[in-house]
């Protein structure tokens, strides 16, 4: 694996050098599938399989695609489609950037008093983090770079991955299909109760032999004592890292209290929504990995930001991801451009948002994924495949 150290973040192609992007057109696609079986936690299961895509679209006729957050609740996608529509994206159309990431920062601006009174701070940081993803990828394409090469002149080629979510319910057949797929890594949903997340470890444990690394998921479901008590009752496996054992607005001292007393590794970051918040989580021993979503807060400028301040801290930068193509593609390319030893998540569940929407090689070599290949983000969806997946859409120029 090419694990190359990436001390170098000098941006390849610097501002300056990038030609600045007019916004001619904004498109925006709210799309479903509701496949056999989905993935299930202590938040609930997904039944449907959401998802908002962005094309901005240059004057130079330069493409670039997005992805907004939109899993919950089922019809959250028609949600952020019109919020986009008709609040954010009419702030864009003839707009000059120079620099990709000045966007978001000017959207938060505008926007921010509506956020405040509407109370929708999620949904407005969702629609910034699309937008911002689409606009690097435009960005790296009018220059004929890989959005990773754009990024960094040294990016990683290959990334360590690890499977998400099995479906308990044919939990043999699920582990078997991620060995076999040449995972080497397994993230469980736990948070439900005591008893039943010691039996699915021990259950995951017995079933691969203990070839799999375990890294579980509370989603936010304990308090300070539950995750003592239950990640002690768990130590017997090695966990590799615990993912959310506490509320993301729980108090820091509550989070500071719980890193200073288990040894499992304390990951996050999928529900923080601002680069001071990721600080303070990393400034005060909280957080040993932190996993920015680029669908869900900040896009790929608020991940490669958080991912340089990891370069002095005793952190780990990996990726959180649980959507469809566009975003995966994307958040490759940014952990790429980032370097270091964090992972991305492949959900292990059926998505064709995910596999029948456009071109990714997804298969899994001695743990890891290939960044993928092209311009850009290496990501452009195909237009049947598109038009049979939306549920409604627009337009704006």
């Amino acid at each position: 694996m090419n694990n190359d150290s990436t001390t170098d973040k000098e941006f390849l192609v610097s501002p300056a050098k990038t030609p600045a992007i007019v916004v001619d057109r904004i498109e925006g696609f709210a799309i479903e599938a509701r496949p056999s079986v989905g993935p299930v936690s202590s938040l609930g299961s997904m039944p449907v399989r959401n998802g908002v895509l962005v094309a901005v679209t240059s004057k130079q006729g330069v493409t670039g695609w997005g992805e907004i957050w939109c899993n919950f609740p089922p019809r959250g996608n028609l949600a952020r489609l019109n919020l986009l529509q008709d609040v954010i994206a009419p702030h864009m159309l003839g707009k000059t950037y120079g620099n990709y990431a000045h966007c978001r920062q000017e959207l938060e601006g505008l926007t921010a008093r509506m956020a405040i009174h509407t109370g929708e701070h999620g949904p407005f940081n969702h629609c910034f983090a699309g937008i911002d993803t689409a606009l690097a990828d435009l960005a790296a394409r009018s220059v004929d770079l890989s959005l990773a090469n754009f990024l960094s002149s040294r990016p990683l080629t290959q990334l360590p991955v690890y499977a998400s979510t099995p479906n308990v319910e044919s939990l043999e057949a699920s582990l078997k299909n991620i060995m076999d797929a040449g995972h080497q890594g397994v993230k469980l949903k736990i948070g439900l109760a005591k008893e039943l997340d010691i039996e699915l470890c021990r259950r995951v444990h017995a079933i691969t032999d203990g070839k799999l690394n375990i890294l579980v998921d509370a989603n936010q479901n304990w308090d300070v004592q539950d995750a003592i008590d239950t990640l002690s009752a768990l130590s017997d496996y090695s966990i590799g890292f615990v993912e959310e054992p506490l509320r993301a607005d729980a108090p820091m001292t509550h989070w500071a209290q719980l890193a200073g007393v288990i040894n499992t590794p304390i990951a996050g970051g999928e529900n923080i929504t601002s680069l001071s918040s990721f600080i303070e989580f990393m400034d005060r021993g909280c957080m040993k990995v932190v996993q920015p979503d680029v669908a869900k807060w900040g896009g790929v400028s608020g991940a490669i930001e958080i991912g340089e301040l990891t370069e002095s801290r005793d952190v780990i930068c990996a990726m959180h991801y649980m959507g469809s193509g566009v975003g995966l593609a994307a958040s490759l390319h940014t952990l790429a451009a980032i370097g270091g030893q964090g992972m991305i998540e492949l959900d292990a569940n059926p998505n064709p948002l995910r596999t029948e929407l456009g071109d990714l090689d997804l298969t899994v070599s001695n743990g890891a994924l290939q960044v993928p290949p092209g311009i850009g983000h290496g990501f452009i969806p195909d237009s049947a495949a598109l038009k049979k997946l939306t549920k409604a859409s627009f337009v704006l120029q």
